[in-house]
């Protein structure tokens, strides 16, 4: 998910022209043409955590599929909602939470979060050919492998 456009001041500044009474959601919303529900989510999370909720993290926030799991039942039972739960517990958006539903309405797995920098191609020392991401893929299918995991030593050999 991209990052938000907008500097942390930024969305420091517009919920406290609200909170200072300066003008109701719509004014607000309309002059700095942002969402209604963003700047709700905005408004909240600045009364509870103040500046540092939008403070620019290096990297994608990490979750432990425990606390994806929890946030997922907290919605699914009715005891919150989707907005109430992303500001209770600091999560990055509405729309990291809706992903977690879809994936549990689906059965599947709510894994922790790793992220294996080396990985990626745009970090990486040099490109990888489409034969060597071929070899990986087909590596992780017959060794019931996982991609991040085995593409750096797949590289390393191929070198």
């Amino acid at each position: 998910m991209a990052k938000s456009p907008h500097t942390p001041e930024f969305r420091a500044k517009v919920p406290q022209e609200y909170l200072d009474g300066v003008g109701s959601y719509d004014y607000i919303s309309a002059k700095y043409s942002i969402g209604s529900k963003t700047l709700r989510e905005w408004i909240s999370k600045y009364s509870i955590y103040g500046i540092a909720a939008f403070a620019h993290k290096s990297g994608n926030t990490s979750y432990s599929s425990d606390f994806k799991t929890m946030c997922v039942k907290a919605v699914l039972s009715g005891e919150e909602s989707v907005d109430d739960i992303v500001v209770k517990c600091n999560i990055s958006s509405r729309a990291v939470l809706r992903n977690w539903i879809k994936r549990y309405n689906a059965n599947r797995e709510l894994k922790d979060y790793d992220p294996k920098k080396e990985v990626y191609m745009a970090e990486a020392r040099r490109r990888t050919s489409i034969e060597e991401r071929k070899e990986i893929v087909e590596y992780c299918l017959k060794h019931n492998r996982d991609y991040k995991e085995s593409a750096p030593q797949i590289s390393k050999a191929c070198v």
